[in-house]
This record gives structure tokens, C-alpha cells and sequence, in this order.
């Protein structure tokens, strides 16, 4: 006769085993195209691409590339909101968002290691394309960065926001993702792939960063109501 599965492995096993699925899909994406980039790029398609976003006729909203770039991943983004942040969550002796805090910055850096050994070409005239050119362009680090922390941001704005500014949520942080995706492709300084890499290696680290943060109280609890 088979033993029962004790509660506890049972609910880590119901827990984890998604989560774990998740970012085993989006990191299989990545890799993806990272074997994409190191064979092929920049692709024809990755041209034909940047050079429809940098013809966008910005107008009036032409501080939106430089505005995306800046908050989403730059000095505002990287520096001053989160140390923002973490002023907060030490005044509040919020000591395990401060841990997952510190999650994202270390999941950031081992995500976007790739520039280290990829020999990835940044946009450039030689291309058909505006920009500095260099090298070190997959994947955005910018965008990653925007992804994962302000999602953090955003899965915290959903718990501790009134209801009534859950849409703003909603709208609000897509909408800064897309803004930093074509403000790194708009100035210049990546490829539509490296944005699609980066999304994708931000989404890998907020679904660490998501389990960890629901992580024990969740499955136990919901096994104990039963």
C-alpha cells in the first residue's frame, strides 16, 4: 500500500511546481534568442524593424523614448526609485520586501550576464539603422530592469493601493514597459530582439520574485482550510 504524501511536501509541490514551469517556458524563450542573436543578428527583421520605430513621428510625445528609457531603466529608474523604495520598506521594517528587493537587483545582473560573452552588435548606420553602435546589446538590461522592478512596484501598488486605483495599476505598468521598449530601439541603443529578451528576462525574475513573495503563507494556509 502506497504511503500518503505528507501535507506539507504535497503543498510546496502544488505551489512551486507552476511557478517553476513558468519561468522554465520564458527561459527556453530566451535562449531561444540568444541562439537567434548569435547566429543570425542583426536580422533582416530586426533592421526593418528598428527603422519603422525610429520613423514614428513622435510630434508632441517626443519626449516618450528618452522618458521610457530614463524611468524604466535609467537614472530615475535604476537609482533613484529604488533606493526610494527601500527607504520606505526601512521605515516600515517591511524586512521581506526589502530581501525580494534585493532579489531583483541580483536576478538583474545574472539575467542580462549574456553581454558579457555574446558578441552582439548594437544599431548603427553600418546597419541602416540610427545609432552609437558597440557592442553588449543582448539583452536590454534597461528593459529587464524595468519589467522586473516595476512590476515589484506594481504587484505592491495592487496589495496596498484602495481598489479604485487598481486600474491605474493596470494601465500604468504595461504601459511604462512599452515606453522603455521603443525608447531603447527609438535612441538608438538596441534591437527589437534585445527589448524582446529583456521583457522575457524580466518576466523571468518577477515570476521568482511573485512565488518567493506568496512563498510559505499561501499553500499552508490554504492546506490548513482544508
Amino acid at each position: 500500500m502506497v504511503s500518503p504524501v505528507p501535507a506539507a511536501p504535497l503543498a510546496i509541490r502544488r505551489y512551486w511546481i507552476p511557478h517553476a514551469a513558468f519561468a522554465a517556458a520564458l527561459s527556453v524563450a530566451f535562449l531561444a534568442l540568444l541562439w537567434v542573436v548569435r547566429r543570425f543578428g542583426p536580422t533582416e527583421l530586426d533592421r526593418a524593424l528598428a527603422r519603422e520605430i525610429q520613423a514614428i513621428p513622435w510630434g508632441s510625445f517626443a519626449f516618450v523614448p528618452a522618458w521610457g528609457s530614463d524611468i524604466g531603466g535609467g537614472v530615475i529608474g535604476f537609482y533613484v526609485a529604488p533606493v526610494a523604495l527601500a527607504t520606505i520598506l526601512v521605515m516600515r521594517r517591511s524586512w521581506r520586501l526589502l530581501a525580494l528587493l534585493a532579489a531583483i537587483f541580483s536576478l538583474h545582473f545574472v539575467l542580462i550576464s549574456p553581454k558579457l560573452f555574446i558578441e552582439a552588435y548594437r544599431p548603427s548606420p553600418a546597419f541602416g539603422v540610427e545609432g552609437g553602435g558597440g557592442l553588449s546589446s543582448f539583452p536590454s538590461g534597461h528593459v529587464q530592469w524595468t519589467v522586473s522592478f516595476w512590476g515589484f512596484v506594481a504587484l505592491l501598488a495592487w496589495g496596498f493601493a484602495p481598489e479604485r486605483w487598481r486600474p491605474l495599476v493596470l494601465v500604468a505598468y504595461p504601459t511604462l514597459v512599452v515606453a522603455a521598449m521603443l525608447g531603447r530601439i527609438e535612441l538608438g541603443k538596441h534591437w527589437p530582439v534585445d527589448t524582446l529578451a529583456g521583457l522575457i528576462a524580466g518576466l523571468i525574475a518577477l515570476s521568482v520574485v511573485v512565488a518567493l513573495h506568496g512563498w510559505p503563507r499561501s499553500p499552508l494556509a490554504t492546506d490548513a482550510a482544508h
